[in-house]
This record gives structure tokens, C-alpha cells and sequence, in this order.
């Protein structure tokens, strides 16, 4: 759904030609790794700051009554949160050893991570099996996670099926994985079953569960469309700090749908997404600004906007921030750059091709306008990008 009309796509190609550098868009980033979950940090507020400062764990005093197995994993936690993953993983596959349930969670989460050497997702596994056999949830929610690489050898089977046991013991995070995967599930049924877990990780403060809820409910999967309860629920997220909630809310205020149409309360929506760094919300909001839905037109704050999303990977933030560069509209004109980044509007991030007849005008005026030698100058640095 987008929230402009088609672009004039004329060139101003008497304009100046500047040298533009499009080799800084970002790569996009991978997946970071989850941290130590804050629900198994048993430690003292200031024996935490103690071992941020340097604390040696094998010399830290031990609080009396705990038996081996406790001892040892309060140590891990102290090397751990000093980083000291040897020693941390020693105390912890010790603790797990003896018993000690978090100690087993924490030894699984250091192999998985490779905090001291390779990753051994087999040696995770076996740590996370050995926490989630006792019924701990943050192990089963883990095995998921691992059951999701698809992986034969570490003969963990559905990962919908951790996610399901993690969720029915209370684990919000894994509450939301199932919804996910009931959703993505080709069994109709289970469309009804993603809509309930979405709802009950919502209910509980999830703003990933908000998140998914509202696109159920936007899309009528595992019940009725429910436009009005979609919004509702995209700005619920969104006010905890989901940008790509922020996003959907922005889409649904400037379209009227789940409720009135009102350009300057999308236009606040959309700039809490771009502002989170959500890519595609900053072309969005560039557009708004270009376009004075919600105020009046910007041209240089729109061009900013487009550059924002056009670094982050937005085939339509490039498109536009490609638009605004050839015109000399907001920024100085540069059809070079202009040229760079209609290649790079070319394929989305998923590297699928785009299907966009106003950006292939816009190349095929740029290729009109420039030399032969500078469009294969352009067209190697591009895909050196790729």
C-alpha cells in the first residue's frame, strides 16, 4: 500500500553533475544473538556492578547455604557479566553438572554464541535439552530457536513444538514464535490457534505479540478482519517503541483504514517509525514531507528522509532518494548518484526483482543523459555492492 500518487518523472538534465560516492549504503545487519535473559540473573545489584568493575569470580565471597552446584553457577554469572567466558563457561557446565537448571540454560547459551571458541549449536543443544527436560521454558524457547536452523543432525524435531511447550509454562517470546509458526502453518487451523497466542503474548506486554496481532487482525487470518482492532493494536506497539508498528499505524491513518483518515496523525506515526530507523518508514515520511500531507511541502527535509531510507536498504526509499537527485529537488542535483541508486531501487532486500515502471523511466532517463563509459563506471560499483 503506498500513500502517493504517481511521481512526475521529467529530468532536469541541464542540471550540474556531482561526484556522489553510493558505495556507503550499509549492509544489512545480521540477526543479533539473544543476551543473557534478565529472568535468570540472580545476582545482587552491586555484586553485578562489582564484577562489571573487575571482580575476580573464583575469589568472590560466596553467600552461605548454597550447595555446590549454586555456588559455582553464582561464580559463572559473576565471569559472565565480567566476560570472562572461559572461567564463566567452566562454573557453568560445573554447576549444570551438578544439577543446576540455569546453569545448563547458560551453558547452552555460551556454545550457541561461541564465546569461547567456534559456535557448537550440538553442544547448545544438549546443555538446552538437559534445562528443558527439568520443564525449564527459557531452555525449550531456546531449543526452538536451534530446531529453527533446520539442522538434521541435532535431531530436535518441529521447532513449533518447543515453542508450544515454552509458551503453555508462560514464556511470552516463545508465546509469540508459536504464534508465528501456527501462522505460517498451511493447516487452516492453525490460523485460529496464531491469532490466540498473538493475543495472549499482547495481553502479557509483548510489543512483537502486539505487532503480530494487529497484522492477524489487519489481514482476517484465524478469524474476521478487524481494520479498527489492527490500529489499535499497531499503535500499542508502536508506543513501545516497535517501529515497524509505528509504520502500519502511519499506513492505516493516511489511507482511513481502521478508522478516519487524518494526514497529520499518519504523519506523526510515520516519523516515529523513521526515526527508530525503520527504512522503509523514512521514504514514507520523506513522501509526506515532499507531498505536505500533514503540513506544508519540504522538499530538503523529504530528500534527508529518502537518503535515510535509501541507506537502509529501501529498494523505494532508493527509488525516490534517485528521483530527488536527478530533479535537484531539495538536494543538489546529481545524476550520477541519481543513476547509482535507481540500480540499487532495482532489486528489494530480499534480492527479488522490482517491478516498478516509474523507476525504470527514471533509469531510462538517466542512461539518455549519461555517457556510456560513466553508466558502466556506475553499474560495476553497484553490483561490487551486491
Amino acid at each position: 500500500m503506498k500513500i502517493f500518487p504517481a511521481l512526475c518523472l521529467s529530468l532536469v538534465l541541464a542540471a550540474p553533475v556531482l561526484a556522489q560516492d553510493v558505495a556507503d549504503v550499509p549492509l544489512a545487519a545480521s540477526e543479533p544473538q539473544e543476551a543473557f535473559p534478565a529472568e535468570m540473573m540472580l545476582l545482587p545489584q552491586e555484586v553485578q556492578d562489582a564484577a562489571i568493575a573487575g571482580m575476580d569470580a573464583a575469589d568472590a565471597e560466596v553467600p552461605t547455604g548454597l550447595n555446590a552446584a549454586d555456588a559455582a553457577y553464582y561464580r559463572a554469572q559473576i565471569a559472565y557479566i565480567a566476560q570472562d567466558w572461559v572461567l564463566a563457561q567452566q562454573y557453568a557446565e560445573t554447576a549444570a553438572a551438578g544439577g543446576n537448571v540455569e546453569a545448563s540454560v547458560l551453558a547452552g547459551m555460551m556454545a550457541r554464541d561461541g564465546l569461547t571458541g567456534e559456535p557448537d549449536f550440538a553442544a547448545a543443544a544438549r546443555w538446552f535439552r538437559r534445562a528443558a527436560e527439568q520443564g525449564e521454558p527459557i531452555a525449550q524457547y531456546q531449543l526452538g530457536l536451534l530446531a529453527r536452523l533446520g539442522d538434521p543432525s541435532l535431531a530436535l524435531g518441529s521447532a513449533g513444538d518447543w515453542f508450544e511447550r515454552a509458551a503453555r509454562l508462560g514464556h511470552i517470546n516463545a508465546m509469540v514464535a508459536f504464534a508465528i509458526e501456527q501462522k505460517n502453518s498451511p493447516v487452516p487451523q492453525d490460523a485460529i490457534s496464531a491469532r490466540e497466542w498473538a493475543e495472549r503474548a499482547a495481553q502479557q506486554g509483548s510489543p512483537e505479540g502486539m505487532y503480530q496481532l494487529a497484522q492477524l487482525l489487519d489481514a482476517g487470518t484465524g478469524g474476521a478482519v478487524d481494520a479498527a482492532g489492527a490500529r489499535a493494536w499497531y499503535e500499542r506497539a508502536a508506543s513501545n517503541r516497535h517501529a515497524e508498528a509505528a509504520f502500519q499505524a502511519g499506513m492505516m491513518w493516511a489511507a482511513g483504514e481502521g478508522g478516519e483518515q487524518d494526514d497529520a496523525e499518519a504523519l506523526r506515526w510515520m516519523r516515529i517509525a523513521a526515526e527508530s530507523g525503520y527504512a522503509p518508514a523514512a521514504g514514507q515520511y520523506g513522501l509526506m514531507l515532499y507531498q505536505g500531507r500533514g503540513g506544508e511541502p519540504d522538499p530538503g527535509s523529504a530528500a534527508y528522509w529518502f537518503a535515510q531510507g535509501a541507506r537502509g536498504g529501501d529498494a523505494e526509499s532508493q527509488f525516490l532518494y534517485a528521483f530527488a537527485l536527478a530533479r535537484g529537488d531539495g538536494v543538489t542535483a546529481d545524476l550520477e548518484a541519481a543513476y547509482g541508486w535507481s540500480l540499487l531501487a532495482s532489486v528489494d532486500a530480499l534480492g527479488a526483482p522490482v517491478g516498478d515502471p516509474d523507476r525504470d523511466r527514471l533509469q531510462a532517463g538517466l542512461e539518455r543523459a549519461l555517457p556510456q563509459d560513466v553508466q558502466q563506471r556506475i553499474r560495476a560499483q553497484v553490483e561490487a555492492m551486491r
